[in-house]
C-alpha cells in the first residue's frame, strides 16, 4: 500500500496540525452537499484538514460529483492526482441519483468545454472506506481527529468489524458526531432507519464519545438558499456546489442543515454555537427511534438549539460554505504516484 503525504496530511510523530477530518455520508440530500462545502470552509480557516470523504452507497454519478467537488476545493493541485480518492461502500443499493449531481457536469465554458471534469468512471476510481480510514487515522496525532456521520452508519460500522481499526479509533479520534436521531426522544428519523443494524453498533460500541445533533437541530436551522446567488455567486461565479443546490430542486428554497450543524459543532466545539445536554447513552430500538437516558458514566451527549445563537449559526454556514478555495498546497516528491498506486491498490 503506498502512502500519500502532503502539508494538509501531517506524518506520524510531525508537529501538530488541525484536526484531520473524517465526513461520511450517503450524499442522498442537499445537506450532506453543504457540509462538504463547510468542512472545506472550515479547513481554510485552519479549523480542521478534510482528510477523507466516504459515502455509504454504491453509486459513481455521486461519487464523481464528491471527488469534482474535492478537487474543486484543493484549488490547483485538484487538477493532478495529488487528492485522495473518495471513499465508496461497493455493497447494497446505489439509491438514486439527484439531478444536483449531475447538473453541474452538463454546464459548459463558452469555448464548449466543460466547467467540471468527471474523473470517476470506474470503481477503481474510488477507494475502500476501510482502507482509507486506516491509512488517514495512521498518520494522525493522537486524539486530534473526528469523524462526522451525515448519512446511515453503514460505513462505520463496518470499520469497527475491520481488524484493528477500533483500537486504532479509540487512540487518534477525539469524537464521532452524528447527525441523525431525535433527541432526547422523538419518531424514527431517515438516516437511522436507512441502516438500523449499523446505528445499533456505533451508538453501542463506538470508542469514542459520541455527539448527536437530531433532526430537530437541522430542521431548526435552515441554510438560506438566498446566499446561493449572493454570498457563493460574489466569492466563486463556477461553484459546484451552488449548482448543484439550484439543481436539487426548484428555487428558491431553504435547506434543513442536518450534516451541516454536525460538522460545525465537530470542527468548533469550543464556539458556544449550540447548547449540548448532560452525559448519557443514546439506543436504538427495532424500529430506528432513538433515546436518550442520562448518565454521569454515558459517554453520548446531544446538541440543543440556542436561539440566541441562531443568527450566528446561519451567518457561519454562509461564511464558510461559501468560501473560496484556499490556495493550493505544495506536496511532497511522488505524492502523485502515491495517490496513483493507492487508487489501484484499493479498488
Amino acid at each position: 500500500m503506498a502512502w500519500i503525504w502532503g502539508d494538509w496530511m501531517p506524518q506520524p510523530g510531525a508537529g501538530r496540525s488541525s484536526a484531520g477530518a473524517f465526513f461520511d455520508t450517503d450524499f442522498s440530500t442537499i445537506d450532506s452537499v453543504l457540509a462538504t462545502a463547510l468542512l472545506f470552509g472550515l479547513q481554510g480557516n485552519n479549523d480542521c484538514r478534510v482528510a477523507i470523504i466516504a459515502m455509504s452507497r454504491p453509486n459513481l454519478a455521486v461519487a464523481g460529483f464528491a471527488d469534482m467537488v474535492e478537487r474543486f476545493y484543493h484549488g490547483p493541485a485538484g487538477n493532478f492526482a495529488q487528492v485522495p480518492p473518495i471513499g465508496m461502500n461497493t455493497n447494497g443499493s446505489p439509491g438514486e441519483t439527484s439531478p444536483a449531481f449531475v447538473a453541474p457536469f452538463q454546464r459548459k465554458k463558452p469555448d464548449g468545454t466543460p466547467v467540471y471534469r468527471n474523473q470517476v468512471r470506474t470503481v477503481i476510481d474510488t477507494g475502500d472506506p476501510n482502507t482509507l480510514f486506516r491509512n488517514y487515522l495512521e498518520a494522525q496525532n493522537d486524539q486530534t481527529a473526528f469523524f462526522v456521520l451525515g448519512g446511515p452508519a453503514t460505513n462505520l460500522a463496518a470499520a469497527l468489524a475491520f481488524p484493528g481499526m477500533r483500537d486504532l479509533i479509540a487512540v487518534k479520534v477525539k469524537y464521532l458526531v452524528v447527525a441523525g436521531g431525535a433527541f432526547p426522544a422523538g419518531p424514527a428519523e431517515a438516516r437511522v432507519q436507512a441502516d438500523i443494524p449499523a446505528a445499533r453498533r456505533v451508538f453501542a460500541e463506538w470508542p469514542t464519545p459520541i455527539v448527536a445533533s437530531g433532526f430537530e437541530v437541522g430542521a431548526a436551522l435552515e441554510f438560506p438558499g438566498a446566499s446561493i446567488d449572493k454570498e457563493f455567486a460574489a466569492a466563486e461565479p463556477d461553484n459546484p456546489v451552488a449548482d448543484a443546490y439550484r439543481a436539487y430542486q426548484a428555487m428558491p428554497y431553504d435547506a434543513p442543515s442536518w450534516a451541516m450543524a454536525a460538522a460545525l459543532y465537530a470542527a468548533r466545539p469550543k464556539e458556544g454555537y449550540f447548547q449540548v445536554s448532560d452525559p448519557g447513552r443514546i439506543g436504538v430500538d427495532e424500529g430506528g427511534r432513538t433515546s436518550f437516558t442520562a448518565s454521569e458514566k454515558g459517554n453520548h451527549r446531544y446538541l440543543m438549539v440556542d436561539p440566541v445563537q441562531k443568527q450566528k449559526i446561519i451567518q457561519a454556514y454562509i461564511q464558510l460554505a461559501s468560501a473560496k478555495p484556499a490556495p493550493g498546497r505544495r506536496f511532497r516528491a511522488g505524492a502523485a504516484d502515491g495517490v496513483s498506486d493507492q487508487r489501484r491498490s484499493q479498488a
